[in-house]
């Protein structure tokens, strides 16, 4: 050990307190009696010993009491302690086992024996510092390393979900296109739902699904603890519908949407929701654009256990076992070149999981394809 033992030795009977002080001397310890368990503890909170040699016989506070008190303080410190008493009862013995003492001495103490047992327990107290001390470094050695590992992955992410940007403003960039068309003198917007589509509204969400996916860029760079806002999957769902119908992304294919009358809201931005719908629908739509009779079921509902299940369907021509096993792979796609990038799905996945839910698959070929979102429900004030 780098610095001098500390040895308490607790005995209510001075003489004998004094005799086992008198018998360590030698060994050049540093000493410090207590006479009652009460003084002991104090003494403990003042400064943490290396061995206990504590007596069991004493009055008020025993020993065995003292050294259970011991064991719930300096835990997980490993602190020896030794038990000296004039019992030869095995149950003391057991006694003393099962609040945490490590060793025994009778009464009277033999000099020789006094000295081997605590220079012994004083050792592995030395080995027990020793461990800890190695374990603390190792967990700062990974810590560091896991800050690195952060950094780096957080590099990767910021380049994926800059090609995944691109892909979304694509999307968004249709609906822009569509909504600027319809905004000309002249053109009547076509009825969705039995509501005239605004333009108006179209562009802001436009504008605030731009700016939203340009502060997830931010914050995967500088990422904050900010309170995070719920979305109304309804609404949104609703939002998205008309956003593809205005584009002409699901005109060819009948579109119904299941829509719950309970509250199903989730603590995520609903700009990612409409990314999240964007994806699942626009990839529907595409599946199901060479089927006689192309329909899309989308739908919102509240489950019994109160948590929220949300869902696109199609008729689409389904997929193997071998596409399922890679949709969600960064930039695999079975579309033709120029017409998707692969990272819709991972995208999907990675928003989905990040509001505490997750993503499921259900396809066979020639069944359709259906998504389905188990997410946790936003807790009602």
């Amino acid at each position: 050990m780098c610095e001098t033992p500390r040895v308490l030795v607790v005995d209510d009977d001075t003489l004998s307190r004094t005799t086992a002080e008198a018998l360590l001397q030698p060994m050049d310890y540093r000493l410090r009696g207590c006479a009652s368990g009460e003084e002991a503890l104090e003494a403990v909170e003042e400064e943490v010993p290396d061995l206990v040699l504590l007596d069991v016989l004493m009055p008020g506070m025993d020993g065995f009491e003292v050294c259970r008190r011991l064991r719930e303080r300096l835990h997980p410190d490993y602190v020896p302690v030794i038990l000296v008493t004039a019992m030869d009862d095995r149950r003391d013995l057991v006694q003393g086992l099962e609040v945490g003492a490590d060793d025994f001495l009778r009464k009277p103490v033999h000099g020789a024996e006094l000295r081997a047992r605590v220079s012994n327990l004083l050792k592995v107290r030395a080995y027990h510092r020793l461990l800890a001390s190695e374990r603390d470094h190792a967990l700062a050695t990974v810590e560091q390393l896991r800050q690195q590992v952060l950094r780096v992955d957080r590099l990767a992410m910021l380049g994926t979900f800059a090609a995944g940007v691109s892909h979304e403003l694509n999307n968004i960039a249709h609906v822009l296109r569509s909504a600027l068309e319809l905004s000309r003198p002249g053109i009547t917007p076509p009825p969705v739902g039995g509501e005239e589509l605004n333009p108006r509204e179209l562009f802001t969400h436009v504008s605030n699904h731009v700016t939203e996916l340009s502060r997830t860029l931010l914050r995967i760079a500088r990422p904050d603890e900010g309170p995070v806002p719920e979305a109304n999957l309804c609404r949104v769902l609703e939002e998205v519908d008309q956003m593809l119908r205005l584009t002409g992304r699901t005109r060819h294919a009948h579109v119904s949407l299941v829509l719950s009358r309970e509250d199903c809201r989730i603590r995520g931005n609903p700009v990612h929701a409409q990314q999240v719908f964007l994806n699942l629908l626009g990839n529907a739509a595409d599946a199901v654009t060479a089927v006689n009779g192309p329909t899309i079921e989308a739908g919102v509902q509240r489950k019994v256990d109160g948590r929220i299940e949300a869902w696109v369907k199609d008729n689409g021509p389904g997929m193997t076992q071998e596409v399922l096993a890679r949709i969600f792979e960064p930039f695999f796609t079975t579309k033709p070149p120029g017409s998707g990038t692969g990272l819709g799905l991972p995208v999907v996945r990675q928003l989905v999981e990040s509001w505490g839910g997750h993503l499921q698959v259900e396809s066979q070929p020639g069944s359709g394809t259906r998504m389905v979102l188990d997410l946790p429900a936003a807790l009602t004030p």
